[in-house]
């Protein structure tokens, strides 16, 4: 059985930038002096300041470490309305009411090869759905942008994808 990494293509070292990392979006270009990050998890919407981002979790300002298999996805707060009428949600996915797998083994498999570029459609598994551009992708995230601004994508959390969905 594959495992999800087994489906990134050999080139995602290159696709990804330093500005389009992951410390460095919620860090820096999520969040600014007067707005925090918006975290989309399974348990629902989470306005934070994140200090840092170490292997398993993020650091929070005034909160308990969060889990990064509790996070879907990632954009600034200032950016919410701009990206409300975007996500949308697939009730079928949404009723299945999956939470995070903690287990590789146990996960999914998706596949998820794309190139920086590449126009593409995610379900979640809490059945949020959006569309927007590839930027950048590591072995754990993408960066999409939708509509010229940037959205953080936990890879992990990805139910369906669609490389050229339009």
């Amino acid at each position: 059985m594959k495992t999800p990494q087994q489906f990134t293509p050999m080139t995602e070292k290159q696709s990804t930038h330093n500005s389009y990392s992951e410390q460095y979006l919620l860090t820096r270009t999520f969040q600014t002096d007067r707005s925090p990050v918006r975290l989309i998890t399974y348990d629902g919407i989470r306005d934070e300041r994140v200090r840092r981002v170490i292997q398993y979790n993020l650091l929070l300002a005034n909160a308990s470490p969060l889990p990064k298999l509790e996070v879907l996805l990632a954009f600034s707060v200032e950016n919410a309305r701009h990206f409300s009428p975007y996500l949308q949600i697939h009730e079928g996915v949404k009723d299945l009411g999956l939470k995070a797998v903690k287990k590789i083994a146990e996960r999914q498999v998706v596949d998820m090869q794309v190139a920086v570029g590449d126009a593409v459609a995610i379900t979640f598994r809490n059945g949020i759905a959006i569309r927007g551009i590839c930027q950048a992708f590591s072995k754990y995230n993408m960066v999409l942008e939708i509509r010229g601004e940037l959205l953080l994508v936990y890879k992990h959390g990805i139910y369906t994808f669609e490389k050229n969905p339009y």
